[in-house]
């Protein structure tokens, strides 16, 4: 009898396990960014406007347990085109399709996964990542003008320590994924971060430093090297984030810091306040810019949010000709 019991064991215990995945697994989502705007800026006279801001359509693709593949194609109103003498051109004003990302990685390398193709930058995605808010607005590199989101490249990333230590390096082309490389030159941007909360289900507390540098070694100029620093803290009620950016290219040095505060009630609705300031060289006076947000939002579900914002901004040169607007904006996913 102990034999057969056994085996009857055995194979009641083969039917719960879970059935191994059957490759390739395929997951597609997607998210829309949509908003109204009444602009209150003096001489505006009641100007107001309803946009998509973005459309995102995402595939992910597990090839097997290493390989894997992602497509992620975005949508927004297509910018003024400039042209050599300085003057710009709208050529269409539909939204038009474009790519955002599409990447192969590779993971079972231990810690490490490399991806190559037009992967995510290091350091401007991870302040979007973790506010969960980029419906909002974007990061403040990207803003800035400083730094940008995807681009064409190579990248070497991981995990140690179960998330205690989270680096990425990347060789980039350095103009972005929306510009063709226009030169001999490349963008080597490095990111690393430590969370002494991560083994925490519902804290992080990430300590992030940034450095890139783009340029040729062959090149008469000076590279261009970006710095940053960053430092965050996450919980279900709580999400504070404090960030300084420099950018330092031939004898112009820009500088600049921002800081999220963002306090919440899981199930009801929490507020928003975002302040930026950038100053695109230090040696000129009344050159910096200021930004400042505020926001009621609701989560209906996780991808489904709407918020009330009241935006504002101001160049020090003129202080009282501020432009500022309130507005609603929505996410909808899947």
């Amino acid at each position: 009898m102990l034999p057969f019991a056994l085996a009857l064991s055995l194979a009641h215990a083969a039917d719960d396990a879970p059935a191994p995945p059957k490759f390739p697994v395929v997951k597609p989502s997607g998210v829309i960014y949509a908003h109204y705007l009444y602009t209150l800026t003096d001489g505006a006279d009641g100007y107001n406007e309803f946009g998509v801001d973005r459309v995102y359509l995402r595939t992910d693709v597990q090839i097997n347990k290493r390989f894997s593949t992602r497509v992620t194609l975005d949508a927004d109103r297509v910018k003024p085109l400039v042209l050599a003498d300085g003057s710009s051109n709208i050529l269409d004003t539909k939204y038009r399709v474009f790519v955002k990302h599409a990447y192969l990685s590779v993971k079972e390398l231990g810690p490490l996964e490399i991806r190559a193709g037009m992967i995510d930058t290091p350091y401007a995605p991870y302040y979007d990542n973790l506010f969960g808010n980029r419906y909002l607005t974007e990061s403040f590199g990207k803003n800035a003008g400083v730094l940008e989101t995807a681009d064409l490249g190579v990248a070497l990333l991981g995990k140690h320590a179960d998330g205690l230590v989270d680096w990425n390096v990347s060789l980039l082309n350095g103009e972005g994924y929306g510009k063709i490389e226009v030169d001999a030159g490349k963008s080597v941007q490095a990111r690393v971060s430590v969370d002494p909360l991560a083994k925490m289900e519902d804290r992080d507390l990430p300590i992030t430093a940034f450095a890139s540098m783009s340029g040729h070694p062959s090149s008469s100029g000076e590279p261009t090297l970006v710095f940053g620093g960053s430092a965050g803290f996450q919980m279900p009620r709580l999400f504070v984030w404090a960030e300084v950016l420099t950018k330092m290219e031939g004898s112009v040095t820009g500088l600049g810091y921002s800081a999220t505060l963002n306090p919440r009630l899981p199930k009801y609705a929490g507020l928003v306040f975002r302040y930026d300031h950038w100053d695109p060289d230090g040696s000129t006076d009344d050159d910096a810019t200021t930004t400042l947000m505020g926001a009621l939002e609701k989560d209906f579900t996780e991808k489904i949010a709407i918020a009330v914002t009241y935006d504002r901004s101001w160049n020090d040169a003129a202080p009282d000709a501020a432009a500022h607007a309130v507005g609603v904006r929505m996410q909808a996913g899947f």
